[in-house]
């Protein structure tokens, strides 16, 4: 297993392993619970870390996750089938289900 993303909430974390199970890349989320222990431990080593099964994939998770974490903020994807506005990070369409364009 390897790290490929440390998220600053378990809410961020969640959604990245979501993004990378979305494409067949298994992951898990190492620290959820940690927040309980700050203060007794030091902040960086309780924040939720985000592990792929396969090391080989590693690579991929990060060039996805670059791509992923770096859309901003009110940038927007239409759809083509419905032609539905989807906020950037979406990979697919809320509306119809319908996978959107990079």
């Amino acid at each position: 297993m390897k790290r490929v993303h440390t998220a600053p909430t378990l809410l961020d974390a969640q959604l990245v392993v979501d993004a990378l199970s979305s494409l067949g890349i298994a992951s898990h989320i190492f620290n959820a619970n940690a927040a309980g222990a700050l203060g007794e431990v030091p902040f960086l080593q309780a924040q939720p870390e985000v592990w792929v099964v396969d090391d080989a994939r590693a690579r991929e998770a990060r060039e996805v996750l670059a791509d992923f974490l770096n859309v901003k903020p009110g940038a927007e994807k239409l759809c083509p089938r419905c032609g539905e506005s989807n906020p950037g990070n979406f990979l697919s369409c809320w509306q119809c289900g319908n996978l959107l364009p990079d």
